[in-house]
């Protein structure tokens, strides 16, 4: 079974911020905001790919939550 090592991913979490608010702040709003608007259309897109029933979303959810519940 994997480990789940909360502080390293904190981390890399708030590298990922710092290299995040760095490219923000050297690069231009126009630069940034079509990447942006790149990531956020192809999730959307692959969201819609990914239809599912109501019933089955449920059952994901229910079983993330557990999961959840094993490793905290």
């Amino acid at each position: 079974m994997a480990y789940f090592d909360k502080e390293r991913n904190r981390k890399e979490r708030l590298k990922f911020v710092d290299f995040w608010a760095k490219y923000v702040r050297t690069h231009s709003d126009k630069d940034w905001s079509k990447q942006q608007k790149m990531l956020i259309d192809s999730q959307i897109q692959g969201a819609r790919k990914q239809l599912i029933s109501l019933k089955d979303y449920l059952v994901i959810i229910d079983g993330s939550k557990k999961h959840l519940r094993k490793i905290n």
